[in-house]
């Protein structure tokens, strides 16, 4: 368990880094995509990320977080893969966020915007859905896209890919553990498929870890696949200065 002292040194030092874990397009099997997950000597993610909100500094880690690694990538790599950036809704809904967001903007390289997707954490219930929306409509006019993270997990809800309109659909772990077994599974899927292809949006399915599930991902038309079978969490640095 994290202490009140390491979080406020951890946020005050910078100390934390990033990893990222791939996503896969299930037609050319190429890596379109990058979870960006942050990750500390001081505790795992979540244990920090509770710690922080309790001590009322979630939104200082994540801001810190976003100009960290986005200092760490386009220092070490030219790479056009999109960026998945987590955000806790209470970030995005924060008073200082507009302000933020546009210093950041005048601040990034000219194709950036079209390469960041900020990726709602589900583990928060919002409650003042009208203030996300103003947010989101704020990033969207910046250009950049969002996803909702882990689908069928959580305050996310089909309601709530309708209020936002995100760009992704991140389907939790749930839907692809035996996936090539739950026919139930795969109806509710094809239903999602079908909502996706009238909204001009995409399917991303977490938690690929046998063959048999990711072919069938693929048999059913899932755009995009993430899971330890396909590629596993790296550090940014390590990974990046190799290829």
């Amino acid at each position: 368990m994290i202490t009140t002292n390491a979080i406020h040194q951890m946020i005050d030092l910078e100390e934390f880094s990033h990893y990222g874990q791939g996503i896969y397009s299930t037609g050319a099997w190429d890596k379109v995509g990058i979870e960006i997950l942050l990750r500390s000597k001081h505790g795992n993610p979540e244990q920090i990320f509770m710690e922080a909100k309790s001590v009322k500094r979630l939104f200082e880690l994540e801001i810190k977080s976003i100009l960290k690694l986005l200092y760490t990538y386009i220092q070490v790599t030219t790479s056009r893969e999109k960026l998945f950036i987590n955000l806790f809704p209470s970030t995005i809904m924060h008073p200082d966020f507009p302000l933020f967001m546009g210093k950041l903007v005048k601040k990034l390289p000219p194709d950036y915007k079209n390469k960041m997707i900020f990726e709602l954490i589900e583990s928060e219930k919002v409650e003042n859905i009208a203030l996300l929306k103003k947010r989101i409509k704020l990033l969207k006019d910046y250009g950049f896209q969002i996803a909702i993270d882990d689908i069928g997990k959580g305050w996310s809800s089909l309601s709530m890919i309708i209020e936002i309109q995100p760009e992704y659909i991140k389907l939790d772990r749930y839907f692809s553990n035996n996936l090539s077994k739950s026919s139930l599974k795969q109806e509710m899927i094809k239903s999602l498929l079908t909502y996706t292809q009238a909204t001009n949006s995409k399917i991303i399915l977490e938690g690929i870890e046998i063959n048999a599930d990711l072919a069938t991902a693929k048999y059913l038309g899932i755009p995009l696949c993430q899971g330890f079978l396909l590629d596993e969490p790296k550090p940014i640095l390590h990974e990046w200065i190799l290829q």
